[in-house]
């Protein structure tokens, strides 16, 4: 019986819902409603809501602020190294790709692991309908795939933290030129 238990409760802990959610305009202008948010959207200012969708707090946009040094360093970096906005975009473009592959190879990784973990569960939740016990083995991988999972969810919300950073630095980049350049 407590084995059953214990299956439930992998079960439901995977299913669990978030109490607080996530009310954030995306990159297109749709409005998304989430458990998680990513720095860009949390950069530009969210509303945190309840599952009913009100509003329990509203947390506004925080604008980057460098000192004078700070400034004048980024600067020299962007005038020494960038003639026209666009390099800046193309090379901005270029590091998004690279992050896109991985982010896409972590989802697809994780992808595989659920996959595996759901065929394990299964196979355990059989043998218990069976009356058989569940083998040990069996549940140290269904165990180690959770830890598995989670150690890669996290690389996956890290390099999905990356890949808006890096959106916000260059997009910065590029307006900071076109005040420097003085272009439109």
């Amino acid at each position: 019986m407590n084995k059953t238990v214990w299956l439930l409760t992998l079960l439901l802990i995977q299913g669990t819902a978030a109490e607080e959610l996530y009310r954030y305009q995306d990159s297109s202008g749709i409005t998304v409603t989430a458990d998680t948010i990513s720095p860009l959207a949390a950069a530009e200012g969210y509303e945190i809501v309840n599952e009913l969708g009100q509003v329990l707090r509203v947390v506004m946009a925080q604008p980057v602020v460098l000192t004078d040094v700070e400034q004048r360093m980024q600067d020299r970096y962007l005038l020494s190294s960038f003639s026209q906005v666009a390099e800046i975009t193309q090379l901005k473009n270029r590091k998004l790709a690279l992050l896109a592959r991985e982010i896409e190879n972590l989802k697809n990784n994780l992808h595989s692991l659920q996959v595996r973990a759901q065929a394990y569960i299964r196979d355990a939740a059989h043998r218990e309908m069976a009356g058989e016990a569940v083998p040990e083995a069996l549940r140290q991988q269904i165990s180690q795939l959770g830890y598995d999972t989670a150690e890669l969810q996290n690389i996956l919300s890290t390099r999905q933290a990356d890949e808006t950073a890096l959106t916000l630095r260059y997009r910065h980049y590029e307006e900071r030129l076109r005040q420097l350049k003085g272009v439109q």
